[in-house]
């Protein structure tokens, strides 16, 4: 069956010398099979970096001009916090926010400045492979694709009668810490350090080697903690780690 996006007038609009799709996020979610997938069907280049401040540092002269910059829904909370940096990145492409869980696309749509920082796209991870492939390619082409659910978090215009005050936005409360995550909570010290280490992309057998623990164990542990959080597979589990674990905690050794 053929590609309906492997045409002619793609592969003529854009080519792997004037344009790329850069990735930034873990490889478990932006796999080298991915990236060969893009490049293979838009004929452009694809590459992954762990963060911002990888591309950012990079030769701005030996990129391409144009460029799609796809940031995971991990980084949501950088993305965020140093919006200025993301958007100086992107330069004149596009900025688009992947993201498997819809309240993630909901936080990002109601905190993103768009009147200062401009628009940013949205790309579901979890469609099929045609619809995903059809709307990067809309990203490519700079039309920004916005997913209909979050036509719900649209503010309802303000009453004439409700004078706007510039300092409203300051004076509102900061929002408190989210509390630990009783299902996180309820892993033994042990599953939570075979966890942090696949959500690190390690193999049973390099986790077993660290741990001191027979790869038998490593599964048994995993069988547990997949129960315990209702996961079916590693990367599901590892995606559950990044989401609940502060990224303070992620860099830490479990005690």
């Amino acid at each position: 069956m053929s590609n309906p996006l492997r045409d002619s007038a793609t592969q003529k609009d854009i080519c792997t010398e004037d344009f790329s799709i850069n990735f930034i996020g873990k490889e478990l979610f932006f796999s080298t099979q991915t990236l060969r997938s893009v490049q293979t069907e838009f004929g452009v280049a694809a590459h992954r970096y762990d963060d911002i401040a990888e591309l950012k540092s990079l030769d701005t002269s030996r990129l391409p001009a144009g460029k799609v910059v796809v940031v995971d829904q991990i980084m949501l909370n950088d993305l965020l916090n140093q919006p200025s940096i993301y958007i100086e990145t992107v330069g004149s492409g596009c900025l688009a926010f992947a993201y498997r869980k819809e309240d993630t696309a909901r936080s990002l749509f109601k905190n993103w400045d768009r009147g200062q920082f401009g628009d940013i796209g949205y790309l579901p991870m979890n469609v099929a492979p045609d619809v995903w492939r059809s709307i990067l390619r809309l990203l490519m082409h700079e039309e920004l694709y916005l997913p209909s659910f979050l036509a719900d978090c649209v503010s309802p215009p303000q009453s004439p009668t409700t004078p706007y005050l510039q300092g409203d936005a300051q004076a509102k409360p900061q929002q408190k810490p989210k509390e630990p995550n009783p299902v996180f909570a309820r892993l033994t010290r042990r599953e939570k350090q075979v966890l942090r280490l696949v959500s690190k992309g390690q193999s049973n057998k390099i986790i077993a080697s660290n741990l001191g623990i027979t790869e038998h164990t490593v599964k048994l542990h995993m069988h547990n903690v997949a129960g315990k959080i209702g996961v079916s597979n590693r990367t599901a589990a590892a995606q559950f780690y990044f989401e609940v674990v502060s990224e303070q905690a992620q860099g830490q050794a479990v005690d």
